[in-house]
């Protein structure tokens, strides 16, 4: 059994209460995650008390939505008739600029995607909810 519900087809995520400001963020296209007060470290997934050092001051942040690539998987054949109209797709972790990591789609052709290039974030609609996806960075994007 799944927590996931369909909609539209895309598998809708399943919204734990801590992360409700990072969703509400996503509808406007911006990406955000928690830093800790006391520590400065960036915590994510949301929590209610900070995963470096145990404290409560969380507050959240929006992100550059720029990351370099940390790992990644090709995947040939997808679960479901949805994902399977893109395959092949590529998921994994997303380092971000900010210190902390994404597990996310990575747009580009397999061939192409490597551990350590540079990506950015753009949103897609899947169902009733913005997700973020990310690209390569181009030479012309840099900086």
């Amino acid at each position: 059994m799944t927590d996931a519900k369909v909609l539209n087809d895309w598998p809708q995520p399943y919204r734990l209460m801590d992360a409700q400001p990072y969703w509400e963020a996503l509808a406007d296209e911006q990406l955000t995650f928690q830093r800790c007060a006391d520590c400065e470290q960036a915590v994510w997934p949301a929590h209610s008390v900070c995963t470096h050092c145990g404290s409560a001051g969380l507050s959240w942040e929006q992100s550059s939505g720029r990351g370099t690539i940390y790992s990644y998987s090709t995947i040939l054949r997808g679960p479901t008739p949805v994902w399977s109209a893109i395959a092949p797709y590529t998921v994994g972790f997303v380092q971000m600029d900010e210190g902390y990591f994404l597990f996310t789609q990575i747009e580009g052709e397999p061939d192409g995607i490597e551990i350590g290039k540079e990506v950015s974030a753009r949103f897609v609609q899947r169902g009733e909810q913005k997700l973020p996806v990310f690209a390569l960075v181009t030479s012309g994007e840099e900086g």
